[in-house]
């Protein structure tokens, strides 16, 4: 789910159409710059991690939503998803969840174990809403990087949402 078109041209008050494919454009590139900046996925996402053992690993994409599979290619060539029994997910330091396994079962070689797993936020907190809102205004407003009179950076609010949203683990 991204910013809702309506949403921004109400918060900065445009009500023709003319401009909206360079609004959506904007959006996308402000979702992205947001989420490259914190390390949240703003819309739920399908995310795949390759292990090449057995070991406990940190899901990076944050919010965590839920586990999906865990599949391996045992030493008989044959394709295989782990018993839910055989691992659990540790939230207990930080956002981002721990995957721990109790014993894994032999690996093909060359073969990787792919854990599959939804990230993002099915509704966009609001100050996130804003900072979009706030960073599509001040692209849309200001479209060259230089102007003669009237140039202005993005706003500092912006930065500071970002700075508190960000999320703040031993990997960012």
């Amino acid at each position: 789910m991204s910013v809702p078109l309506s949403t921004i041209k109400s918060a900065l008050k445009i009500d023709y159409a003319d401009d909206d494919a360079d609004l959506i454009r904007l959006r996308e590139a402000a979702v992205a710059f947001v989420e490259r900046r914190t390390g949240l996925r703003l819309a739920p996402t399908a995310c795949t991690l390759y292990l090449n053992a057995w070991r406990d690993s940190v899901l990076p994409e944050v919010p965590f939503v839920s586990l999906t599979s865990v599949a391996y290619v045992d030493g008989a060539q044959a394709s295989q998803t782990l018993a839910a029994g055989d691992y659990w997910l540790d939230r207990s330091d930080g956002p981002m969840p721990v995957l721990r396994f109790l014993e894994g079962p032999d690996l093909a070689e060359g073969t990787a174990v792919t854990v599959t797993y939804t990230a993002g936020y099915s509704v966009i907190p609001t100050d996130l809403t804003h900072c979009v809102i706030a960073i599509v205004g001040a692209w849309y407003n200001n479209p060259e990087a230089f102007q003669p009179i009237g140039l202005s950076v993005v706003p500092m609010s912006v930065e500071a949402i970002l700075d508190m949203a960000s999320v703040r683990t031993v990997l960012r």
